[in-house]
């Protein structure tokens, strides 16, 4: 019976390194996407439906809630790719945001009808929710929105 031994050559050497750079790479794509999982997981959703007139003075109200990635100049840009939408025509903005000192998600989604009113959802951390719920509610009641 004749054997041989394997040698160890750099091609054993680079299927090696392309084994664990392959391994690597899965490790972080699960931890990313567990991560994403977990944001998600903790996002609430609070909708509300208005005239689209008032669109404005809500993102203004939503801004005062984080201290950084969701502005006036964030605001306005929203406010004014709301001006541009189509009936039944959704768009969604996403922002990396801080609510007390905490790095948070703010997902942004709306949506007009055909009379003018707009879907307006903000999707955030469960601690800055009540805050922009707070917000939103604030300025429509004030306005009779």
């Amino acid at each position: 019976m004749n054997i041989q031994a394997r040698q160890s050559g750099p091609r054993s050497s680079l299927k090696t390194s392309v084994i664990a750079a392959i391994i690597a790479l899965l490790a972080v794509i699960s931890v990313q996407f567990d991560s994403n999982l977990a944001s998600a997981a903790d996002s609430v959703r609070v909708t509300t439906s208005f005239d689209v007139k008032y669109a404005s003075g809500v993102l203004k109200q939503v801004t005062k809630v984080y201290s950084a990635g969701f502005g006036q100049a964030e605001a306005s840009k929203v406010e004014q790719d709301i001006n541009g939408l189509k009936p039944d025509q959704p768009k969604v903005w996403q922002f990396a945001v801080q609510y007390k000192g905490k790095a948070q998600q703010l997902e942004i989604r709306a949506l007009m009808d055909d009379l003018g009113m707009i879907d307006l959802d903000f999707a955030t951390g469960s601690e800055a929710a009540p805050a922009v719920r707070a917000a939103v509610d604030g300025y429509l009641n004030g306005k009779g929105g």
